[in-house]
């Protein structure tokens, strides 16, 4: 079976070279690696099964679960729907040694099964770049030469949350500052996962030698952060960015003259 596998892979990559289907530059080879799992599930189907079309069966209901995934995938990858119909067709026309069409009913179900998958991964990469496209505009702000602040807006998945999050503690690192000031009044959709990536910079900062402030917690982050189970007790929250922004500046003003005595000594220690 496994050399049958192989074969039928072989023969998939010919088809693909000759049809060469419009991709949009994805490599044919990248499309061929995509369709391979597909190949040993339709070539267990035999023709007398697939013309009978007990679609209750688990071969059946595997065979077109996978399908499925193959046109998110392939949605993934930025192809139409024209091509990836043609890529499933062909990869029916691989997994069978003789030159016989393909049982119309299940190609029918094959086709409509991709066509689902591929229509899900549509709504996959259109939000993925819809975040891409909102996270540029995110990133942590300089307010001074000893503090800055993230304040986030809109709705966003948690690991762009952390993202910037490290890229405030990255950019406080470089620029040597302590004092960050994190708003959430503008971010959307409160819950256990984005509480967790927003109230991370306290550790971040803490790391640094420095004081993190929090604003914009209203009842929703409370509730999300009950959820989370993270204790607010240690954390600076205040009740709006001026607020914080106030507090941050006074830490800065006493921590001023330790900071210059410290900024001495490491220079003595550089000479």
């Amino acid at each position: 079976m496994i050399d049958g596998d192989k074969m039928a892979e072989a023969r998939l990559r010919a088809l693909l070279e000759d049809a060469r289907p419009p991709t949009g530059g994805v490599p044919l080879d990248d499309i061929a690696k995509e369709t391979a799992p597909l190949l040993p599930l339709l070539i267990e189907l035999s023709q007398e099964e697939r013309a009978a079309g007990d679609y209750e069966s688990f071969q059946f209901r595997e065979c077109l679960t996978v399908l499925t995934l193959l046109g998110r995938r392939l949605a993934l990858l930025d192809l139409t729907p024209t091509t990836a119909v043609q890529v499933v067709q062909l990869a029916l026309r691989a997994a069978d040694e003789s030159e016989a069409l393909p049982a119309r009913r299940f190609a029918e179900r094959a086709v409509a099964a991709v066509i689902e998958g591929f229509v899900l991964g549509r709504e996959e990469r259109v939000l993925q770049q819809h975040e891409s496209r909102a996270a540029k505009h995110l990133g942590p702000i300089r307010i001074d030469d000893k503090i800055f602040a993230l304040i986030m807006s809109g709705v966003h998945e948690p690991s762009t949350l952390g993202e910037q999050v490290d890229a405030l503690g990255r950019a406080m690192l470089d620029a040597d500052a302590e004092i960050a000031i994190v708003d959430l009044s503008q971010l959307g959709e409160a819950n256990r996962d984005r509480a967790a990536a927003m109230f991370a910079a306290d550790e971040v900062v803490r790391m640094l030698g420095g004081s993190c402030f929090f604003s914009g917690v209203d009842a929703r982050w409370k509730a999300a952060i009950d959820d989370a189970r993270i204790a607010l007790d240690p954390m600076q929250i205040t009740r709006s960015f001026a607020e914080a922004l106030a507090a941050a500046r006074e830490v800065a003003d006493e921590a001023a003259p330790a900071r210059t005595a410290w900024r001495g000594l490491l220079d003595l220690l550089r000479r």
